[in-house]
């Protein structure tokens, strides 16, 4: 996206666009909460133990990464109420974070995506079997690479494109190419994570009316349901977003709205599809909301 259609966005908030600006706020805070949470059950988890899974891991990785995503577009919106003009550079920096950040959240959903299917099918082919225990051994490698990779994407872009863009040896049709590509390159990822999801959602199809097939119907297949569901809900939402990015100059308020809705269900699903994680927010949220209860009913009575 070009920096003067972020720019405007972010440093030229008018009162008419309050709303949108409070949710947007609102969001992304309570993104950093939940990130906030996931990451510091499964360092704590970690600590602990002195090991973690390949999941926890991803999980981990995931949450971190968000955590820049929210944190800067926090400052970005408490800079756009309280600086009357935002210094380039720090719009810059904001910017660049925000791609990095957002990028490497969807590799690395890409690849729980990956390791979700790999782990749980239960194919005998060589290839498969490989590729299974590459994924598994390599899984520090694979989120290092992720993050890897989403920085140098980030770079690239970040300093080639206004160069190539506001340049004026370049003709209209040229111009167009050039967007085009950049388009193209920005829905690679979340491409690449649309496809892995729906991969993920026929394998486990295939797999679970083959287990009912044969009766063997086991504890597991609660954990299997609750990865489908997970997957599909991702699915749908990943496709949400594809669509109302595609038409993110006619809506881009909802557009910067969905930015923020998007990472935050996303991990809302991950506490849902982890064990460890669901039941330690349902025994916060139970107790929270049995203190609240306490409090409401002794300032009410007489």
């Amino acid at each position: 996206m070009e920096n003067s259609t972020l720019e405007d966005s972010y440093g030229a908030f008018l009162p008419r666009y309050l709303v949108s600006d409070v949710l947007c706020a609102t969001l992304a805070f309570a993104g950093l909460l939940i990130q906030s949470f996931i990451v510091t059950v499964n360092v704590i988890d970690w600590l602990k133990r002195k090991s973690i899974t390949g999941a926890d891991q991803i999980i981990t990785s995931i949450g971190i990464s968000r955590i820049f995503y929210h944190t800067a577009l926090l400052l970005a919106l408490f800079s756009s109420f309280y600086v009357t003009k935002i210094p380039e550079v720090v719009f810059d920096l904001y910017n660049l974070i925000q791609n990095i950040s957002a990028f490497a959240s969807i590799w690395l959903s890409t690849l729980l995506s990956i390791f979700f299917c790999v782990k749980i099918l239960t194919f005998h082919n060589v290839f498969f079997l490989r590729l299974k225990a590459i994924i598994l051994e390599k899984i520090t490698y694979l989120i290092i690479g992720s993050v890897l990779l989403s920085l140098g994407y980030s770079l690239v872009f970040f300093l080639a494109l206004p160069m190539l863009l506001f340049s004026n040896d370049f003709s209209d049709s040229e111009l167009q190419i050039i967007q085009f590509v950049y388009m193209f390159w920005n829905f690679f990822p979340v491409l690449t994570f649309f496809i892995a999801s729906l991969f993920v959602i026929i394998s486990l199809g295939f797999h679970m009316c083959r287990m009912n097939r044969r009766g063997n119907v086991t504890s597991s297949t609660d954990t299997f349901l609750r990865i489908m569901k997970f997957t599909i809900v991702s699915f749908l939402a990943c496709a949400t977003y594809i669509t109302i990015t595609m038409f993110q100059g006619h809506i881009f308020y909802l557009y910067i709205v969905t930015l923020n809705i998007f990472p935050a269900l996303h991990s809302v699903l991950l506490i849902y599809v982890t064990t460890k994680l669901r039941n330690l927010f349902c025994r916060i949220v139970h107790s929270g909301t049995k203190q609240l209860f306490m409090y409401v009913t002794q300032g009410v009575a007489p």
